[in-house]
């Protein structure tokens, strides 16, 4: 008992670390700190309820309700932890029928107190699990499977992909939630969960440093550094918006803002299957293909056609430059070839 009790103080204490930095963290939205404060406090009620029933298992008969309660709360708050993380820290599908979801199940939870389907606590206040306490670990497994898939597509999205502690991560939940549902006597799951949200927290705000705020692309600091670290063959391709300057002047910054994030989405739609996509500048992006580049040329004209019907659609929308230029590492170093894009970029910008 003496052991729990320190796993659970320094579950506590995980939790209590990562509300603080999540509080103190201006580098991320309201909206995002207020999901992921969510996500931390109903992962303290779910181990405070796991606390409680452990504590008063076979103790005095008038703690026998308190018991009971505890247990429900438990049971009934931790399959929605999975889908609080989902919605904090990644992009999930569908997040109204996925909340519908555990809140049915917390519904069959409470229900099923009084019918004792999922557990019961006998007349010596003592725990047992019941004939439908596995509808409560498929639903936990779908709530964490949830999450790893919207934490996964989120990261997508910003050209993250499925990292090593991601894996690690996951492989970590799966040891500790499984060592629990196998040996109910050892109590890690909790812990190993706080640690999972600080990691998670800790990837989705890793990710925010190395995006552009504005169009959601790599931002300078991560081109900077991945231009040094190319692999062997690539195309560089440089885009310059044309005279967008005078679309701040006379439309206003918020349809500028507006034309970045278009011309972002179109170079995402097009190159990112098969590269990297920045914004290097204030009007200024790359892309680093490192995938089909021998498809370059059909790419910047799917690009060109997509940018024309743009500005088809919408007259304040201008043009965009684009120049590229070939890197081998056998032949060429990358800082001419980066030059050797700007040049043609501005050629075709002036021409």
């Amino acid at each position: 008992m003496d052991l729990y009790s320190a796993v659970i103080l320094i579950t506590m204490l995980f939790l209590l670390i990562t509300v603080t930095d999540i509080s103190a963290n201006r580098l991320v939205t309201k909206a995002t700190k207020h999901r992921a404060v969510i996500t931390t406090l109903l992962i303290a009620v779910s181990a405070l309820g796991e606390c409680v029933g452990v504590l008063t298992n076979g103790a005095a008969a008038f703690l026998l309700f308190p018991h009971k309660i505890a247990k429900a709360v438990e049971f009934s708050v931790a399959p929605a932890t999975g889908v609080a993380a989902a919605i904090a820290y990644g992009d999930p599908k569908k997040p109204k029928l996925a909340m519908a979801l555990v809140l049915a199940h917390a519904v069959f939870e409470w229900i099923g107190v009084h019918f004792e389907w999922v557990f019961s606590v006998d007349a010596g206040n003592v725990y047992h699990r019941e004939g439908l306490y596995g509808v409560y670990v498929v639903m936990f497994i779908l709530s964490v499977t949830y999450c790893f898939i919207s934490i996964i597509r989120g990261g997508k999205a910003y050209q993250i992909g499925i990292d090593g502690v991601l894996v690690l991560t996951l492989l970590m939940l799966a040891v500790g939630i499984g060592i629990q549902f196998v040996f109910s006597g050892i109590r890690i799951d909790y812990l190993c969960i706080s640690m999972g949200n600080m990691l998670f927290y800790i990837r989705h705000y890793k990710i925010m440093l190395q995006v552009d705020a504005v169009t959601g692309l790599l931002n300078r600091r991560c081109y900077d550094v991945n231009i040094t670290d190319i692999g062997s063959r690539a195309v560089v391709l440089l885009f310059d918006i044309d005279k967008f300057k005078q679309v701040n002047d006379t439309y206003g910054h918020s349809t500028g803002d507006a034309c970045l994030r278009k011309v972002a989405q179109q170079l995402f739609s097009i190159y990112g299957k098969c590269g990297l996509c920045y914004r290097v500048g204030g009007d200024e992006f790359c892309v680093i293909l490192q995938e089909n580049i021998e498809q370059t040329e059909e790419m910047n004209r799917r690009f060109a056609a997509a940018i024309e019907q743009l500005r088809e659609e919408d007259g304040s929308m201008p043009g965009v430059s684009v120049g590229y230029a070939y890197y081998d590492e056998a032949t060429a170093h990358i800082q001419d070839v980066v030059g050797e894009a700007d040049a043609m970029l501005y050629h075709n910008k002036n021409g």
